[in-house]
């Protein structure tokens, strides 16, 4: 089973290489990131990829989606495999999902957490909810205050106080 994954795994790099454009290294006005999430620490820590950029957010969905046809061969998280399945949020630092975007692709919404990345940090104003309620905590490992976004498949704005503000966020089905 080993083989076949890795197997598998050399296909999809080589075929993702070939169809799409190398992830930006250099900083560009606008960035649509994606990380996938491949295991889940004792505290509720999501363990994610490093994340893939893109200039064009629909080279990055594109990414999102190829990413959750083929399960992960990440040993991250002492060995754990989890097939990353729908987008949990996609964050965005402008209003009303505008601006450079951030993807979050796992297979759960149960509480999970992500501490921003540092380019992250203090960034987003607006979220799309691939889970029925997002948490955004203004402080890593949700250390409050904090302000929900809700509704599964809609994109709400964060209140005054959380706007650019969020360095942690937890993913919930209610």
């Amino acid at each position: 089973m080993t083989g076949v994954l890795a197997s598998l795994a050399l296909v999809v790099a080589s075929v993702a290489a070939a169809a799409f454009p190398t992830p930006t290294e250099q900083p560009v006005d606008e960035q649509h990131c994606v990380i996938f999430v491949v295991g889940k620490a004792a505290d509720g820590e999501l363990i994610m990829t490093q994340p893939d950029c893109f200039a064009d957010a629909e080279v990055a969905e594109m990414w999102a989606q190829i990413g959750m046809a083929y399960p992960s061969t990440s040993t991250a998280g002492g060995g754990v495999v989890t097939l990353s399945t729908f987008t949990l949020g996609r964050h965005y630092d402008g209003y009303n999902g505008t601006g450079s975007s951030i993807r979050i692709v796992g297979s759960s919404c149960t509480g999970g957490y992500w501490n921003t990345t540092s380019t992250w940090d203090n960034r987003i104003s607006s979220s799309y909810n691939g889970c029925a309620r997002l948490r955004h905590y203004a402080y890593p490992n949700k250390v409050s205050p904090f302000d929900d976004t809700q509704g599964s498949g809609t994109t709400d704005n964060l209140n005054s106080t959380l706007n650019n503000n969020a360095e942690s966020i937890s993913y919930h089905s209610s």
